[in-house]
């Protein structure tokens, strides 16, 4: 195999490292990408993002961060992408590549990985991970349950809790976000920011929470705000306009995609999420209402945290939309109780969330890569991998000719 050309103060100094996320829509798994991608460059390192464009090229340009645009993708294993993401390891003489969720992956382990043996390390946030991914990569996930899952099956398994820059996202002035968001003084803001997608159900959590809102406005002064893109756009834009027709008055607003999300969570008296959207609410001192899959909501407290550490910021089973208008309605009449689970929010995120904490340990996964010669195993694992996806690819076909496209996003 031929050899990358590689920086060479890769080990002791300055690595080049490039950071791969899976999509520049607004999501959580891509703001972590982007985030930690800044935070190891302010270390001291050479940090590239490759992506196709999005809304969130505004956040690499905010952090400085050096841009290379992956040609669009067609299928979700794409050869174009992969032979641009090959050619740009090479040029860039590239130490590191960092996937973020399936398809970066494979596009890694059988482009540069393949070719030149670059090392890589990939992070997939689902609560779902597939088991076709290669397993001579070192696996990043983010709870300690998914770590323990893993390590059935593959070596290397670290857990990383998804990490909140808390200086950039913090409480600096709601009243100021209000007006930018044009929401009245005597109004409760309830706010959403994720892919409206069906994936983990986050498309069929912002449904039923429109109609908990639609029901709680009938007494209350309450706007629901949606800020997120994805192929259920133009149905939750239309179960939007249904109820503020009904109600006479803006009741729900969706926003679509938003390069900078954080006014939303400043603007908010209420946050509903999972993952590290759940997070960024509790860093702006937000009482959460987490989301999970069929029928999940419960409210972050001291008394759930255990559950949510350990588990992740996710659950599964429950009450679906009674449930969450018992919990959101009791919050939206409560002011206090608002206050003292905001408050104990911002502490946890401080104590346990530090991006810059989440940085040196990226940083030290980069350098034993770097140290150690990639797996004697590769040639094995990577004909595991293209076994399982080729099967998992026969068997999409033929559910649906179509959905292993990669999904167009409804325009704006």
């Amino acid at each position: 195999m031929a050899n990358a050309r590689r920086s060479q103060t890769s080990v002791d100094g300055a690595m080049r490292v490039l950071v791969y996320p899976h999509e520049l829509a607004t999501g959580g798994s891509q703001i972590n990408a982007l985030e930690l991608a800044g935070a190891v460059r302010d270390l001291g390192h050479h940090v590239t993002v490759f992506a196709t464009p999005g809304v969130l090229i505004d956040k690499i340009n905010q952090l400085g961060l050096d841009f290379v645009e992956a040609p669009p993708r067609r299928y979700s294993v794409d050869s174009a992408t992969i032979r641009k993401l090959t050619s740009t390891v090479r040029t860039r003489g590239i130490d590191i590549v960092h996937p973020y969720e399936w398809a970066p992956s494979i596009d890694t382990a059988f482009g540069p990985a393949l070719r030149y043996r670059t090392p890589a390390v990939m992070t997939v946030l689902s609560m779902d991970i597939p088991d076709f991914l290669p397993r001579h990569f070192p696996l990043i996930v983010g709870t300690h349950a998914l770590a323990a899952a893993e390590a059935m099956r593959r070596s290397h398994v670290q857990v990383m809790e998804p990490p909140v820059d808390t200086d950039r996202n913090k409480p600096s002035g709601i009243a100021a976000a209000r007006r930018h968001l044009r929401i009245p003084p005597e109004h409760l803001a309830v706010a959403v920011v994720g892919r409206l997608t069906t994936d983990l159900e986050k498309l069929q959590g912002v449904e039923a929470a429109i109609r908990v809102i639609d029901s709680l406005s009938a007494n209350r002064a309450v706007v629901l705000l949606v800020a997120g893109d994805g192929e259920g756009f133009a149905a939750v834009r239309a179960a939007a306009t249904a109820v503020n027709e009904r109600r006479g008055r803006d009741v729900v607003r969706v926003h679509g995609n938003a390069s900078d999300p954080r006014p939303f969570y400043e603007a908010a008296d209420v946050v509903l999420g999972m993952g590290s959207s759940a997070l960024r609410g509790m860093a702006y001192a937000k009482p959460l209402i987490v989301q999970g899959t069929a029928g999940f909501w419960k409210l972050a407290s001291p008394e759930t945290a255990p559950q949510f550490l350990r588990d992740g910021w996710f659950g599964h089973g429950g009450g679906g939309a009674g449930e969450l208008q018992k919990i959101l309605g009791g919050l939206l009449d409560d002011e206090d109780l608002r206050s003292r689970l905001g408050s104990f929010g911002r502490e946890l995120v401080e104590d346990r969330f530090s991006l810059v904490m989440a940085a040196r340990s990226l940083e030290s996964t980069y350098r034993s890569l770097l140290q150690k010669p990639m797996a004697g195993r590769l040639s094995r694992s990577l004909l595991r991998t293209g076994y399982e996806v080729t099967k998992f690819r026969a068997v999409m076909h033929l559910r649906n000719p179509e959905s292993f496209r990669w999904p167009r996003r409804p325009a704006l």
